[in-house]
This record gives C-alpha cells, structure tokens and sequence, in this order.
C-alpha cells in the first residue's frame, strides 16, 4: 500500500500561454496551479473528486489569502507544495509554499474550504467525508484573519461579463480560475498592473451559465472588486495590496 504523503510537492515551468503582460505568471494560472496540487493531493489521500462524489459530495473554495514576494516569470521553474493544515465542524484549511530554483519562498497562501452536496447544493460538514485524512503537519503561513466582505461603502460598474460554456467545470459552476480572470482584468482597470504583494479572495455564490455578472470596483478604495449576480447578490469579493 503507497504511503500516504503529508506534504505533496509538484514542478512547474513557467510557458508561453501562462504568462501576463507584465512578463510574469498571471495570477489566474498562479492560483490554477495551486489548485492543482491541491486537487491532486487530495486524491492521494483519499478525499479527492473521484472518492467524494460517489457520495454525492465534492469541495468548495471559499476563501484564500496570497501573500507574494514576487512572481515567477517565462521559463522560471518553481516548486508548489501543499497540505492541510485544520479542520472545522464545516470547514477545512489547505496551505501553499512556493518556491524558485534556489529554494527561495516567492509565495505562500492559506486556504479554506467546504464540503457540499453536489444535489442540494448546501454545505455538509466536514466530517461528512468519512475517510478524512488528517495529517500531523499544521503549519499555518498567513495568520492574518480573512478580511470580511464589506459592501457598507459604494461601489460602481467598471464591466461586465457573460457566462459561458467554456468558463464552467463539470460541478456546473464557473471554474474558480475564471472569477480571477474577472478580478486580474478589474485590478488592470484600476491600477495598470497586476503586480501586487497580497490578495484576499473570497468565492460567495455559484455563477450560472448565461448569467450577467456586473464587475465593480470600490469608489473609496478601487482594489476592492466584487461580482454581483442578476439579482444583486454577491457572486465574488476580493480586495489586493
């Protein structure tokens, strides 16, 4: 029986197609590879896709705060290494380090996540994944509490984006890489660059085929981006340093 690892590292070259306009990896393909690994040490252990929905149940983004030094760039080769780290009654926390060829650390993230019912959609608690992994590493990298959320100041539109075929996963929700594809183009908007130090990101509802999502940026801080749905309620926040 294979040893189940802790830690799950992986190596990634920087290519062509994931590279931004500021010559470095879009934040998009950054949090794409960490999810990556995240799904597939999940599957090692376990509590992947394939075991958890033959139960009707599959993870959830919530919420995922990046602090970065700087980011890679073409052709740079890093290393993305993951674990969990806590569990809640209804949530659970995955860590990220990345680091460049000299073994410098360029990036670290911490993540949270929910189980939900792929019928009803609603959450179930964790506890709900009877072969739950839980392994002795609970290092924790960004202590800093989640920024909740706050919609008490005004916002204005900057854009708009309709929902379609190519931006769903196979749940039948937009794909968590493409809300940051929506947030990368708002913060360009905003400020001409994505090169920032820190991004708190938090997924709040599913997004459905052919809906309209309004884009909006803060009027007092404008690297505060939402996403509102159809019927006005949050589909994504985020704020960047």
């Amino acid at each position: 029986m294979e040893e189940r690892k802790a830690v799950w590292e992986e190596i990634f070259e920087v290519d062509w197609e994931t590279v931004s306009m500021d010559n470095h990896i879009s934040l998009t393909d950054l949090i794409k590879m960490m999810l990556k690994v995240a799904v597939n040490h999940a599957e090692h252990l376990g509590f992947g896709y394939t075991d958890t929905s033959k139960e009707d149940l599959s993870w959830v983004l919530l919420r995922i705060n990046v602090q970065m030094k700087r980011l890679p760039s073409w052709k740079e080769k890093i290393k993305v290494s993951t674990w969990p780290s806590r569990v809640k009654t209804l949530t659970a926390f995955r860590e990220f380090e990345i680091k460049d060829e000299e073994e410098n650390v360029i990036c670290q993230a911490t993540s949270e996540w929910s189980v939900i019912n792929l019928k009803t959609r609603r959450p179930q608690p964790v506890s709900s994944l009877k072969e739950l992994y839980q392994p002795p590493k609970t290092r924790e990298f960004l202590t800093r509490p989640f920024p909740m959320p706050d919609n008490s100041h005004p916002f204005e539109e900057l854009f708009s984006q309709k929902v379609r075929y190519t931006d769903m996963d196979m749940n039948g929700h937009v794909n968590a890489g493409k809300y940051f594809d929506w947030f990368s183009d708002a913060l360009y908007e905003v400020s001409g660059t994505n090169k920032v130090g820190f991004i708190s990101f938090h997924y709040i509802r599913e997004c459905r085929l052919g809906e309209k999502i309004t884009i909006e940026k803060g009027t007092d801080n404008p690297m505060e981006i939402r996403g509102v749905k159809p019927d006005g309620k949050l589909a994504f926040w985020a704020c960047a340093e």
